[in-house]
């Protein structure tokens, strides 16, 4: 098991940092779905009147399972408590396994676990409860990596197909298609995804023609400004763009994208991808 605080230090391991714990399996839950339901008169069931974009996906627990020696009894509730120390934090961080290669959970731990001790034994198997507070792992690398087995930087289950005409960049087009090769929507306000445009125009528009969202910057921009879409924000060197919309989403597949009112585009599109 691996963990990375958001320190700059990256991923540490669980053996590394505390020896004498041994980490013995990683099991998240499967996706929780939650549905809006109406019941009518005469209507037999129940009918689901969201659109499937709108569908929430939960939290969900991870179970860590561990084992621990402490060779003699003197040290077994102080491993204990630098266990505690370790992984109950007032923040959220990302835990990982080798058994999910290239995937990490981003969760909290409430500490609502113990390690008891039998009277005769300084070894323990025992349980940690994780919150996984996105419902889905993330992929450690992003689109700018290319999808392909050869570097170790994408896995089998992470839906790779075997072709490389998937693109994430683009120079003078005003149309193109993007892939979503995760499992779940891409949401600029929850997901680790940025998007960086070059450009001339005033209106300049996006449009994701798949999902109907676009984005429409009132402000004129210039290819010496690039613009920056982070979560809600448009920005250009350090200041907020006027705009109407929001950066579109990325549904599940192929979305097609278009660029209105611009010339001389250059569109980077950076993201992680999502997995149950």
């Amino acid at each position: 098991m691996y963990i990375d605080f958001n320190t700059g230090l990256g991923e540490q391991s669980l053996n590394d940092l505390l020896p004498h714990f041994h980490p013995l399996s990683l099991t998240p839950a499967s996706p929780i779905v939650e549905f809006e339901t109406v019941s009518l008169p005469r209507i037999n069931g129940i009918v689901l009147p969201q659109h499937p974009r709108d569908v929430k996906y939960k939290e969900r627990q991870i179970q860590l399972e561990i084992y621990m020696n402490s060779i003699i009894a003197e040290n077994f509730y102080s491993y204990r408590s630098e266990l505690y120390a370790l992984l109950v934090k007032p923040f959220p961080y990302y835990i990982s396994c080798d058994l999910l290669p290239n995937r990490r959970f981003l969760v909290t731990c409430e500490g609502n676990f113990t390690t008891p001790k039998e009277k005769e034994k300084n070894h323990v198997v025992f349980s940690v409860e994780f919150t996984d507070v996105l419902g889905a792992a993330e992929s450690k690398n992003t689109s700018l990596n290319p999808q392909t087995f050869e570097d170790e930087r994408w896995s089998p289950g992470m839906n790779i197909e075997m072709r490389d005409d998937l693109e994430y960049s683009f120079k003078n087009k005003k149309t193109f298609s993007i892939y979503n090769i995760g499992d779940f929507r891409i949401n600029p306000l929850r997901h680790d995804y940025q998007v960086t445009l070059k450009a001339k125009g005033k209106g300049v528009t996006i449009i994701n023609h798949t999902t109907g969202e676009r984005l429409k910057i009132e402000d004129e921009i210039s290819k010496s400004r690039e613009v920056s879409f982070i979560k809600q924000y448009t920005v250009a060197n350090k200041k907020r763009l006027k705009t109407s919309g929001r950066l579109p989403s990325l549904d599940i597949g192929r979305n097609d994208f278009e660029i209105q009112n611009a010339s001389d585009i250059e569109i980077v599109f950076d993201t992680r991808f999502y997995y149950a």
